[in-house]
């Protein structure tokens, strides 16, 4: 309930008010995102389905509620909307889409915001025992697998908090989604971990082996070139890196280049596969990363036996 509100107060006070008056009290605590389509009804996505209130949303109160969530202050956020999405208070998420405008080959701007898809972070406490557990109480060197809604960060957010308060950890919070900080204070509940908050990851990563000491370092949805040759710096540092990736499937993860240059690195023990949308959070599979071969990458998503520890 506190999230929900949380993720309305980003809104335009019109459209969070509609919301909070449409929404059945019962489903406030189930809800995952709320849509914003323009000339569509208001779409909030629970555990149980798709929800739609009686309001429409149309362009002129779309863009007030994108102006909203930009803290009135547009310019300012221009680097994240140019990635597609804004973070506010709480870690919540706005993905966003609209007219790409590009210069030199590249996208530099979102402009006529068609729709929002604001996702509500929740901080669960104890959702990473079973994840511990597992992994006999040493989750350093793991990346975590699971395709969008998969409970990933959220899983993230829970290992952090544990592993921080007998390891040095530092994050590298790039979009403001583990640590959710306001003003320098973490809003979420990470025990004792340091927050390099809105650095790009290959960045932050680097700067916390220069600076900060760590034993560990984590970051969220690693992938591209750069983050690769930071995830080596670090083994090469002596550092412990725990991520995590999209891929709904070991196979899907098999094709991500830049992922698999990594495990050929050594630098993650074991791969954590998540089950999905429907289980947020909960492990599928833990693949040791050194058996991931030619084998395993013809297996699809289904039926794969968890290592054993």
């Amino acid at each position: 309930m506190q999230e929900f509100q949380q993720a309305l107060d980003g809104l335009s006070r019109e459209t969070a008010s509609v919301i909070l008056r449409e929404t059945p009290e019962r489903l406030r605590d189930s809800i995952r995102e709320i849509r914003l389509r323009s000339g569509r009804p208001i779409c909030l996505v629970t555990s149980e389905g798709d929800y739609f209130l009686k309001h429409t949303i149309w362009q002129g109160e779309l863009f007030e509620c994108f102006r909203a969530l930009c803290g009135y202050s547009v310019h300012s956020h221009e680097e994240e909307i140019r990635q597609g999405y804004l973070t506010i208070r709480g870690g919540h998420r706005a993905g966003l889409c609209g007219t790409a405008v590009y210069a030199k080959g590249e996208v530099v701007n979102i402009r006529n915001i068609s729709s929002i898809n604001l996702r509500i972070a929740r901080q669960v406490f104890g959702v990473a025992d079973q994840f511990i557990k597992q992994l006999h109480g040493q989750p350093e060197r793991s990346i975590i697998v699971g395709a969008p809604g998969s409970g990933k960060t959220t899983l993230l957010k829970d290992l952090v908090r544990q592993v921080s308060k007998t390891k040095k950890v530092v994050v590298v919070d790039s979009r403001g989604e583990i640590a959710a900080c306001s003003n320098g204070v973490p809003q979420n509940d990470l025990g004792y971990a340091d927050i390099l908050d809105g650095w790009k990851k290959s960045d932050g990563m680097m700067n916390a082996i220069r600076t900060m000491g760590p034993e560990i370092i984590v970051c969220d949805e690693i992938g591209d070139q750069q983050d690769a040759v930071a995830v080596e710096a670090c083994l090469n540092a002596g550092v412990s890196v725990i991520a995590t990736a999209h891929a709904g499937s070991l196979e899907e993860l098999s094709k991500r280049k830049h992922i698999m240059d990594m495990l050929s690195l050594n630098a993650f023990d074991q791969i954590v596969l998540l089950e999905g949308k429907q289980s947020p959070c909960n492990i599928h599979a833990i693949v040791k990363a050194g058996e991931f071969n030619a084998s395993y990458r013809s297996v699809i998503d289904c039926n794969l036996p968890s290592a054993n520890w």
